[in-house]
């Protein structure tokens, strides 16, 4: 019994070194991004570890927000990702309830259907015909329309809402309640943790999805952040329209291009850091699907 302890002990502080090791390794990138852009510009250009800030600095941060350029696309990236993602909960989570009811007539044809579609599907060139024939280049209905039609999430939705009890509508319909209501004031209210997942994998995918809007967003009051974090970041370009360089020209202290692009980076994924611990908490929350009484 007590080798057996013993091994399970060094087993658990095993786990904890290698688990250890591993939060180093994807913090430190973050932390090693942070500190450059908070960095003196002497400190960033130094090579070596950097564990923390040397020289505090806030001049590439006051230079992004000089960047009218950058910070309209901010905007437009939030508005975007706030409206994709009601959109394709909305639709996703309409089409998932409708199929997992067996009274639904051909719901197993179209599931089936449907279900082709992840394997098949048109093609990227018949895609953007079809938006250009409707007129929508220089829209964000583009950039919507994929999150809109996601089978993949319809599919995770709908295995859950089969496990909501039939009771509850029974006993919802007895008192007079619609489909509607049924869908919105129980099924909805029952089913925030897998909505929180899908509205999370939905946000993730519009907020870093740049190829989409590179293909149809020629407008710069519609540009979203991934074409400018392309611009910055991939082709090293601070100097197009709205350019860094002239937002910064008359920050004493000027930073050198390493800590504009660190300080875009920091910038853009706040707001998944901020959204994701208040998300988590539905990950881990769960279903009490025993609200049926006896």
């Amino acid at each position: 019994m007590v080798s057996g302890d013993t091994r399970r002990s060094g087993f658990d502080y095993l786990n904890i070194v290698l688990m250890a090791l591993l939060c180093a390794c994807t913090i430190y990138p973050f932390l090693y991004i942070l500190n450059i852009s908070l960095s003196s510009p002497e400190a960033a250009s130094q090579a070596g570890l950097h564990l923390w800030p040397q020289g505090m600095r806030f001049t590439a941060y006051r230079g992004i927000l000089d960047d009218r350029h950058f910070l309209r696309s901010y905007v437009n990236i939030i508005a975007v990702t706030a409206i994709g993602t009601f959109l394709g909960l909305l639709v996703s989570a309409a089409a998932a309830y409708t199929l997992s009811r067996k009274r639904f007539p051909l719901r197993k044809s179209i599931l089936f259907l449907l279900t082709v579609t992840i394997v098949f599907n048109g093609g990227l060139i018949p895609y953007y015909l079809v938006v250009r024939s409707f007129h929508l280049i220089d829209t964000w209905v583009p950039l919507w329309l994929p999150v809109m039609t996601g089978v993949f999430n319809v599919v995770i939705l709908k295995n859950f809402f089969l496990a909501v009890p039939a009771e509850l509508e029974e006993s919802a319909k007895i008192d007079g309640a619609s489909d509607f209501r049924i869908f919105a004031g129980i099924v909805v209210p029952l089913s925030k943790p897998v909505l929180a997942t899908v509205g999370l994998w939905l946000a993730v995918q519009l907020w870093n999805d740049w190829f989409t809007p590179y293909l149809y967003i020629n407008d710069p009051n519609k540009v979203t952040l991934p074409l400018v974090l392309r611009k910055y970041v991939v082709e090293n370009d601070l100097t197009q329209v709205g350019s860094f360089a002239a937002a910064i020209a008359n920050v004493t202290d000027r930073p050198i291009p390493t800590q504009i692009v660190s300080a875009v980076i920091v910038v853009s994924i706040l707001p998944m850091l901020i959204a994701y611990p208040y998300i988590q908490r539905f990950f881990v929350s769960g279903i009490v699907l025993g609200s049926v009484k006896e």
